[in-house]
């Protein structure tokens, strides 16, 4: 009995340390940026590329997306805002390095959601300007439908990841 005891005192003792001793992963580290990138009409004035994906909303402030990815085999760029709230889904024929004319008849779409208002662009263009190691960038300028008071939005996206 006391062989078994000490055993097992041995054990939880052991499997006490184990746990302890594990160490807590830190925090992953804060993304820098080089400097902020203002976009208007598809062209990018003052600073350096940041990575992810940055928009204007008719001639409002550059907004900069929480998250940005591509699907390969959709052909598709999402970019969110404040979760769901705010999101962009634009679908294309291909995400090879072209100029995409965008509006129906095309197969290239821009949609941009704000809470319930879905926005769709009439016409416009999409260029990805850069496909490597997995990153998508361009740049974009579409007027759109289904509001009164927003009537384009244009974006850039740098280095987002395939998903």
């Amino acid at each position: 009995m006391k062989k078994t005891t000490l055993t097992l005192s041995g054990i939880i003792i052991l499997g006490t340390l184990i746990i302890i001793s594990c160490k807590k992963k830190s925090a992953d580290p804060t993304p820098t940026t080089n400097s902020t990138t203002t976009t208007t009409g598809g062209t990018t004035t003052g600073g350096s590329a940041v990575a992810g994906f940055t928009y204007v909303v008719t001639g409002g402030a550059t907004t900069v997306a929480d998250s940005a990815f591509y699907y390969q085999q959709y052909n598709t760029i999402h970019a969110y805002k404040n979760g769901n709230a705010n999101h962009f889904e634009i679908n294309l024929s291909a995400l090879t390095v072209a100029a995409y004319s965008i509006g129906s008849g095309t197969g290239n779409a821009v949609t941009y959601a704000m809470g319930s208002t879905y926005l769709a662009a009439t016409s416009g263009s999409l260029n990805i300007t850069a496909s490597a190691n997995n990153k998508l960038s361009g740049n974009f300028v579409t007027p759109v439908s289904g509001s009164t008071s927003i009537t384009e939005v244009s974006g850039r996206f740098t280095d987002i990841p395939k998903k």
